[in-house]
């Protein structure tokens, strides 16, 4: 991601602890976002839960990665 958006490329960011109302990304990632550059997608709900993200979870965020990147 960090040489991406040295290049001045997008960025897609898919994660799996959802997002609320008030997520907002920090740092680079918020300046990356300012210049409209940053997408942020979260297929599941937001929980507060500390949970470890699961394999099947990493083989379906991927696989949502490979879909967006052929279209």
């Amino acid at each position: 991601m960090r040489a991406a958006v040295e290049e001045g490329l997008p960025v897609i960011t898919l994660v799996e602890n959802g997002l609320t109302p008030y997520t907002k990304p920090t740092g680079r990632s918020m300046e990356t976002c300012a210049d409209g550059k940053l997408l942020i997608l979260a297929p599941w709900q937001h929980h507060n839960e500390r949970l470890t993200i699961r394999r099947d979870q990493c083989l379906e965020l991927n696989t949502m990665a490979h879909t967006i990147c052929q279209k």
